[in-house]
């Protein structure tokens, strides 16, 4: 049984002798990082933002013969650094990523200085868990059947009074924030109002709401707005926003054409 227990504190211990060593900042970052970071939501805006540049799917820029937008070539042996690789799923010690990124030299650090871009310990320390975890690749969000999500539990069970509000609470437990007191009616209706249909409230709908004193009182203003043809206006403007939508010309070379039916159709459809 001793021995048993000795050879369970020699693998144990050389484990972790095993595990490189990080710097004081990027270790502090690590321990406040949840306990799995998500390909997409945490990994990928960083790589995108600070590796993208000169390893993505630009072969004109691509440095190294490295393309990290892709899970194989990010797997596979380095073109100019035979015997390396620049991510060994699950081993920081194997990954020259891993060693490229907590350098202290200028000629070995990545990104390079001259890039002028940097990764914070937080970003790192995201990067070295995504690693450790076994650095897996998802396809982009789009292409991934939804799934209903588990209900994360919260500590302060108190201000549940939805699902959704679960959510809300996990995220700011996370980043150590904390909810602001509710808004008294008066402003929870101006914000409502402005949200729906980009208006502010008259005076009669302040007066109205402040009189309601039922427990729906707000799901009927929601009601009401929803229910108001200025609605489908607020909505439709980011739509025609992201369409690039003009009037009349869309740019300084086109020809004159009338694009309100389209305008009008959109609006319609929300409401």
């Amino acid at each position: 049984m001793i021995n048993r227990i000795l050879f369970f504190i020699v693998v144990v211990v050389s484990l972790v002798s095993c595990s490189p060593d990080l710097p004081d900042d990027v270790a502090a970052a690590y321990k406040k990082l949840p306990a799995k970071v998500d390909f997409n939501l945490d990994v990928k805006p960083i790589l995108s933002d600070r590796c993208f540049s000169c390893h993505g799917p630009d072969n004109e820029k691509q440095k190294a013969g490295l393309r990290l937008d892709l899970e194989a070539a990010a797997y596979g042996e380095l073109p100019e650094s035979p015997g390396k690789w620049a991510i060994v799923p699950g081993s920081l010690a194997k990954s020259e990523f891993f060693k490229r990124i907590i350098s202290t030299d200028p000629k070995y650090l990545m990104p390079q200085p001259q890039s002028h871009l940097t990764l914070s310990a937080k970003e790192k320390a995201i990067l070295i868990r995504w690693i450790e975890d076994g650095a897996e690749y998802k396809p982009h969000w789009a292409f991934i059947k939804p799934g209903k999500p588990d209900i994360p539990s919260v500590k302060n069970t108190s201000l549940v009074k939805n699902p959704i509000d679960n959510f809300i609470l996990e995220r700011l437990e996370k980043q150590q924030l904390t909810l602001s007191p509710e808004a008294d009616k008066e402003t929870l209706l101006r914000r409502l109002s402005l949200d729906l249909t980009g208006l502010p409230p008259t005076i009669a709908d302040i007066d109205a709401f402040l009189l309601d004193k039922s427990p729906k009182a707000y799901e009927k203003q929601v009601d009401r707005l929803m229910a108001s043809a200025h609605y489908g206006e607020k909505m439709a403007v980011d739509w025609l926003d992201v369409a690039r939508f003009a009037d009349s010309h869309g740019y300084t070379v086109d020809r004159l054409r009338d694009m309100s039916p389209w305008r009008d159709w959109v609006i319609k459809a929300f409401n």
